[in-house]
């Protein structure tokens, strides 16, 4: 049974989200023909270091999103010194060695990667046991990027939109090395949830015939929500709230203090879940932060997002998508929370961006997303990668041309002194 490796680093929740979409659309489409693993990489292969630095910064990078942006300015301006081979080399050797000694243990068929460190080490091995296999890099980014996720070494970088496949060309991605297919969400989301909205909310302890907002910042619960979800109960609008603080305990022992069963607002508090696609079906707006997976998830479930905040440049493209389509809204501050949530609450502007939700293609076409993705993983595992002899005649040629230029300009350069004739001065001497 030929191996089907999907490696991943779970900084947040967007990575890992697409490697199991794939990893079940592969399994549903292709039932127990191919051994499908999706692995923390550098956890699983015991670079525990590293694996504890990259997400400590991705942390960092989640609590600080001003600076995050500027520093992936800073990784788009230096184009080639920021790719993610070379960063991987500088700073992750322990994940390089361990990486590289999963892989040769493991021995894949192919590798479908949705992180572009995981890209790199998957790529080093390769060269160094010489094996064959094909290295598949999902940009995990929908609409923008950062400079990381450009890797001419991989066969193929896939990006989900042809705004992200501007971006990876104009920062040095050959543009016959990537391709273009749909953002990948795992199939539940599409899938008809077999319990009523009042049953959901019941569940939780909520009123059914209230408005629910769900409320939310990613898989590590870390940004402005909190503030805004304080905000909303203490004014006492009319609303359910469901708060998902997921790994953020500091947050959930927070809002779970100020829980009063007498509120005008009701709230049920929850830690990470594993039911976002039945806390979406019976909400009717989000707050939350501008993830990949989180803005598309609430998206493909009708559900109006408000945005606080994005990690960095690349989760900007989100933002964007949301306001430009007028399928979401962002937010600065209280103010403007207040604003909106009278105008979600007294006109009918919910139901206008339902409609432009409905109408929009990208999000239409998310739901045959991870099964286009499972089809196309299987027909590349089933073709040779090519070899890149190509490349190093190139590289030859290049050499011999530039020796021959060289030498040429040199005899240019000195043609005229080679067979200078001195001319006599008026003193009769030589000059």
């Amino acid at each position: 049974m030929k191996k089907i490796l999907i490696p991943m680093i779970e900084v947040g929740g967007g990575h890992r989200m697409i490697a199991l979409a794939v990893k079940e659309a592969i399994d549903q489409l292709f039932p127990g023909q191919y051994q499908v693993d999706v692995i923390d990489f550098a956890k699983e292969a015991g670079a525990i270091r590293d694996d504890k630095a990259m997400k400590d910064i991705w942390d960092f990078a989640l609590a600080h999103p001003k600076l995050t942006t500027n520093v992936n300015l800073l990784l788009d301006t230096f184009k080639y010194l920021t790719r993610s081979n070379l960063v991987t080399k500088v700073l992750f050797q322990n994940f390089i060695r361990k990486g590289a000694q999963y892989i040769l243990e493991y021995k894949p068929d192919i590798v479908f990667s949705t992180h572009f460190f995981c890209t790199s080490v998957a790529l080093f091995a390769r060269d160094k046991y010489s094996f064959q296999y094909k290295v598949i890099s999902y940009m995990a980014d929908p609409i923008t990027g950062h400079n990381m996720w450009v890797n001419p070494d991989a066969d193929i970088v896939i990006a989900a939109t042809e705004e992200a496949k501007k971006y990876l060309i104009s920062q040095g991605q050959p543009r016959y090395r990537i391709k273009v297919m749909s953002f990948p969400l795992n199939p539940k989301f599409f899938s008809k949830v077999t319990k009523t909205r009042e049953e959901i909310l019941g569940s939780l302890g909520l009123d059914p015939s209230k408005k629910t907002v769900l409320a939310s910042a990613g898989g590590q619960g870390i940004g402005d929500t909190g503030k805004y979800v304080r905000f909303i109960y203490e004014k006492g609008y009319p609303l359910n709230i469901i708060a998902v603080c997921a790994r953020n305990e500091a947050l959930f022992k927070e809002l779970s203090s100020m829980v009063n069963k007498d509120a005008q607002t009701r709230i049920a508090v929850l830690g990470f879940v594993d039911n976002m696609h039945e806390l979406l079906e019976a909400s009717d707006f989000a707050i939350t932060k501008a993830g990949p997976s989180t803005v598309f998830e609430h998206l493909v479930k009708k559900v109006p997002p408000i945005l606080t905040h994005s990690a960095g440049l690349q989760e900007k493209g989100n933002m964007d998508f949301c306001l430009n389509n007028k399928v979401g809204w962002f937010i600065n501050n209280q103010e403007e929370l207040q604003d909106l949530m009278d105008r979600i609450l007294n006109t009918s502007i919910l139901e206008e961006y339902r409609e432009n939700i409905e109408r929009n293609g990208f999000i239409r076409s998310l739901p045959q997303a991870p099964y286009d993705l499972a089809r196309f993983v299987i027909d590349e595992l089933a073709t040779k990668r090519k070899t890149r002899r190509c490349r190093k005649n190139a590289g030859l040629r290049r050499l011999v041309l530039g020796t021959r230029i060289n030498i040429r300009l040199m005899m240019q350069k000195h043609k005229k002194t080679r067979y200078k004739i001195k001319k006599p001065d008026m003193k009769g001497g030589l000059n």
